[in-house]
């Protein structure tokens, strides 16, 4: 038997150390999940998670990286995976091969192979607890424009708006949220704000219908209060991290409270637009986001507001954007423009 001489000589306490970090290293390589590639290459580390054909794989010397999952022959986990098909059918897997001709097979530990599904089939491993039915998903972002300029002109622009979304299986609540407040030469140039909040009911994994009220405040377009409420139909044709598109459509009724001209109220059409993308391997994030309201007395009113813009991840959940903002009512006030557009550069933060 080989001894090391130093070791023998070590005191104790540092030697039940020196064991320890020893076997935390030893355990950390034997609870690492494999991969094992078309090309003869092997991955180790843990297995994060999949949406839809990219593998977030955590490595020891790589940091995190995305694997093709359609590049995997094999996986090999410590622990057993959840895999959600595209037709919301749900797996646990401790092996996973695919064997070609698009065909998976999987396997417990102290279990037989057994082909499972195709290969393409596969949307998520190890999704989101709420695309099982468990809780619900926040998202939320805020962001910040400021604009000061003291010199032959004086002027302070501030810009704030935001967005919460709680997400479960079969509903969803988001509230939005700007407000802008402008001054030049310290008078007031813009007083505005804007809230509305959404709930969606899930019928299907695309259709839903929900409720929509939404308030809006605008001094300088008379507009003491608008308020917007009633039902609304939508589909989610798009809903996963790189890429979402919903749209709806309802029946409203609008109050209209002005500060100097008469209030008024109607039915109206209204519909919404939301978009976001991700480009440039996610260097980017294209949106667009769209409101619009048709009067159905007076035929030729057309309410809308939009906006578009581009959107640059930092780090630390910080994001910068770019946004164009367009309002347009077609029979404004008789001092008000039936357009208007802001451009904005913004500061936020995301999660």
């Amino acid at each position: 038997m080989t001894t090391i001489p130093y070791y023998n000589q070590m005191h104790p306490g540092l030697q039940n150390i020196l064991f320890f970090i020893f076997f935390l290293g030893s355990s950390a390589c034997t609870i690492a999940d494999t991969l094992i590639m078309k090309d003869g290459s092997v991955l180790n580390g843990k297995v994060l998670q999949q949406s839809k054909n990219t593998l977030k794989f955590k490595t020891s010397y790589a940091g995190t990286i995305n694997v093709k999952w359609d590049q995997v022959t094999k996986l090999t986990a410590d622990k057993a995976v959840t895999i959600m098909l595209v037709t919301d059918e749900v797996f646990s897997a401790q092996q996973i091969s695919n064997i070609g001709d698009d065909i998976s097979q999987i396997k417990k530990q102290d279990e037989q192979w057994h082909t499972a599904f195709k290969t393409h089939n596969v949307s998520y491993i190890n999704p989101d607890p709420w695309r099982l039915g468990k809780g619900y998903k926040i998202s939320a972002n805020l962001n910040l424009s400021l604009k000061s300029q003291h010199g032959n002109t004086v002027k302070d622009e501030f810009d704030l708006d935001g967005e919460l979304i709680f997400r479960s299986l079969t509903d969803r609540y988001t509230i939005l949220g700007q407000l802008e407040n402008d001054t030049s030469n310290k008078k007031t140039s813009a007083d505005n704000w804007k809230l509305s909040g959404e709930y969606d009911y899930f019928v299907s994994k695309k259709r839903y219908y929900g409720a929509l009220v939404y308030f809006e405040r605008d001094k300088f377009t008379d507009l003491e209060l608008r308020t917007v409420l009633g039902p609304l139909a939508g589909r989610q044709h798009y809903e996963s991290e790189e890429l979402n598109l919903s749209t709806n459509v309802g029946i409203t009724k609008v109050y209209e409270n002005n500060i100097k001209a008469d209030d008024s109220d109607y039915m109206a059409f209204l519909w919404n637009i939301k978009y976001d993308q991700f480009v440039f391997d996610k260097f980017t994030q294209l949106y667009h986001r769209q409101t619009g309201i048709w009067d159905w007395e007076k035929t030729q009113k057309v309410t809308l507001n939009s906006w578009t813009g581009l959107r640059f991840p930092l780090n630390y959940g910080l994001v910068a954007s770019t946004e164009v903002e367009w309002e347009y009512d077609s029979e404004p006030k008789q001092t008000v423009h039936k357009s208007d557009i802001t451009y904005r550069i913004k500061l936020g933060y995301q999660w």
